[in-house]
């Protein structure tokens, strides 16, 4: 054995060890390993029921945690994840003892939770994580973590199983033979979902009207393209600014999606076809349409000549540097990146409009998911039903604060809200330099409080429509940039649109020996026939090597997934 090798073994053992000590103090309230299921001890059903009932353990509970840290968690001076408000809050509410063994940023969480597994080490209370589904599976495969569905429906409160039955499809890769092992971490709903960004400076210059159809918004981009219209005599300005690098379909920046969409199709997901059967997106023959249109507007320069190594960021500043017309974006990209045009046209103005239809009336766009992370419960921790009093308290008194609420305004007056003249506030400039705003939602075990998938999309709608803000959520909305409030509210118009990816489950056997050359493949083929180095019957060639590759076996394993996920719907 040389000795770099034996340098690297000696490291690892010791960060082993060290992970095992981090681990050791897990489960302080642990016992034969099945306690955490649902009691069928009348005494113990009685104590938990009185807990729900109560809102309060009558002894305190310590609960021991791993969490993923994100950058956005922010603490005062001298406070830390174990010594903030929240956590003093849980202890005088529930007589939590909130106990963060120890916190990882997404650098470094997975290999600390690999090492542990590894080691075979017991793991804390809760695990609070928010990443890849390798490690989740990896979590649940260990063994240690309890089986959450009947405690789910036991005792979650009505308001926390609404919020959860909004999408009950997020439950979908922590199913094992039919129970569920992880709890998801609820996120807005729609939140990236797409709508069109246009210059309304250069529409009023030359008297046109948003576009209705994908027909109208050629004769649009024709017209940005070639009549010079930021007036600085050269021929510098695209239509759509569009980014091609990483897909035609990403995240909502910059995206295609919408005109894939408009052909009834959305590549780079699942989509169910007319059996009810799960295919891909991107071998359907409409996509073969769209390459053809798209490689049209390269040639006609309506987009970029550098679409295709433009990644999503790059291609949005086309419009924020004035340099585009149009662009497909989320409803909060009014606030960012967009307003930097301003700052090289004083007069440039813009705003939110639906997607256009296709040339057979189809409109739509991918839909972002309602995942946030996920927090997965030891078996042998003794208080599982902790997790839900917290929990349900969230969604009942936080996620949609009603007036009189102990959380109305936020967990703590003058850390996230403050009160001036007798009214709330959120605004970070109204706070004192030496005690800036803290958003304490983002400090608890769900990540950032309790979030009611629908509730953003359709408050932005009722606020754009001319609603009085009554509830706390309306008052800090309505605090919102109105671009980005008609955004939303541009986006709830067209929901019904919206076309998730039905495949969220753990990868397959075949796809995760296959999916990267079949995705490579596919990126190189699509942008090669949009810049003409390959014909358009290209796509069938794909499409054909797509299946015999691995395509045909990854889909016949997906289904047998969704079907298994499915059985009780």
């Amino acid at each position: 054995m040389n000795k770099r090798w034996m340098k690297l073994v000696a490291l690892m053992t010791s960060l082993v060890i060290c992970m095992g000590l981090l681990g050791a103090c897990a489960s302080s309230n642990g016992n034969n390993g099945s306690a955490g299921e649902a009691s069928a001890d009348p005494e113990k059903q009685a104590e938990v029921k009185n807990v729900l009932e109560t809102g309060k353990f009558s002894e305190p509970v310590k609960m021991d945690i791993v969490r993923q840290m994100t950058s956005d968690v922010k603490f005062r001076s001298g406070e830390d994840i174990n010594n903030n408000p929240h956590v003093t809050w849980a202890k005088e509410t529930f007589n939590i003892d909130l106990n963060y063994v120890w916190t990882a940023d997404s650098s470094s969480i997975d290999t600390k939770i690999r090492l542990l597994l590894s080691a075979n080490e017991d793991l804390p209370d809760i695990v609070q994580y928010r990443g890849s589904q390798d490690v989740v599976d990896a979590l649940i495969d260990s063994g240690k973590f309890v089986e959450v569905g009947d405690l789910f429906e036991q005792y979650a409160s009505e308001s926390y199983k609404s919020a959860m039955a909004e999408d009950a499809s997020v439950w979908n890769p922590y199913v094992r033979d039919g129970k569920k092992y992880a709890i998801p971490v609820l996120d807005y709903s729609n939140n990236n979902d797409t709508v069109l960004w246009i210059r309304d400076d250069w529409m009023k210059k030359y008297n046109l009207q948003a576009p209705a159809t994908i027909e109208d918004m050629e004769k649009m981009m024709e017209i940005f393209a070639n009549e010079d219209p930021d007036g600085n005599g050269k021929k510098d300005t695209v239509g759509l600014a569009v980014g091609l690098k990483n897909g035609m379909n990403t995240w909502g920046l910059a995206d295609a999606d919408f005109i894939f969409g408009a052909y009834g199709v959305m590549p780079a997901q699942w989509n169910a076809d007319s059996e009810g059967k799960l295919a891909y997106g991107s071998i359907q023959p409409a996509v073969k349409t769209v390459l053809g249109k798209l490689k049209d507007w390269m040639d006609k320069g309506y987009i970029h000549k550098e679409a295709g190594l433009h990644d999503e960021g790059k291609a949005a500043e086309l419009f924020s540097s004035g340099k585009a017309g149009i662009v497909a974006a989320p409803y909060w990209a009014g606030g960012w990146p967009l307003p930097a045009v301003k700052e090289v046209d004083k007069n440039a103005d813009y705003s939110a409009y639906p997607l256009p239809a296709g040339p057979d009336g189809h409109i739509g766009r991918s839909q972002s998911g309602v995942s946030n992370g996920v927090v997965l419960i030891n078996k042998n921790f003794e208080h599982p039903e902790a997790f839900f009093l917290y929990a349900n308290y969230l969604y009942d008194n936080q996620g949609d604060p009603q007036a009189g609420s102990p959380l109305e305004y936020g967990f703590e007056e003058g850390y996230d809200y403050l009160i001036k003249d007798g009214q709330p506030t959120w605004d970070p400039a109204q706070f004192p330099e030496d005690k800036p705003t803290m958003n304490i939602g983002k400090y608890t075990l769900l990540f950032d409080g309790a979030r009611i998938p629908s509730l953003v999309m359709k408050t932005m709608n009722d606020l754009d429509g001319g609603k009085e803000p009554e509830t706390a959520f309306e008052k800090r909305s309505s605090m919102d940039m109105d671009k980005n409030i008609h955004g939303g509210a541009v986006n709830f118009s067209q929901i019904q649109y919206a076309m998730p990816n039905l495949y969220n489950g753990s990868p397959t056997k075949t796809y995760k020996k296959r999916w990267d050359f079949l995705s490579k493949s596919e990126k190189e083929t699509f942008n090669k026939i949009i810049y003409g180095e390959s014909p358009i019957d290209a796509f069938d060639t794909y499409v054909a090597q797509w299946k015999s590759s691995g395509g045909d076996t990854i889909t016949d394993e997906i289904n047998e997934w969704y079907d298994s996920v499915n059985t009780n719907e």
